[in-house]
């Protein structure tokens, strides 16, 4: 993990992940079925893009879910490709 960036965390109310870094907030948007994590939205502020942000906050949501027993739905195209990159997760992926 970076300095300064905090551990990615589930906010319940506001049906998304987070994580905060310094200057920021990163978070990823899903909606529950069952035991599934339907991702639909991935968000790093844009002064911050380009940095691994984002990669850092989808590793952290798919560490979280394979902890946790849950399956993950990538519906939007970042996390859809950051799990291509990492077969290492293809576990965590809902069939």
């Amino acid at each position: 993990m970076r300095d300064g960036v905090g551990p990615v965390v589930e906010n319940t109310a506001a049906s998304r992940f987070e994580m905060a870094f310094p200057g920021g907030l990163a978070f990823a948007s899903f909606r529950r079925d069952g035991d599934r994590l339907i991702v639909t939205h991935t968000e790093v502020p844009a002064a911050f893009g380009g940095q691994g942000l984002g990669s850092l906050l989808v590793e952290g949501l798919f560490e979280n879910a394979r902890a946790r027993g849950l399956r993950i739905v990538p519906a939007c195209s970042f996390v859809a490709d950051w799990a291509r990159r990492h077969p290492n997760f293809a576990d965590v992926l809902a069939r």
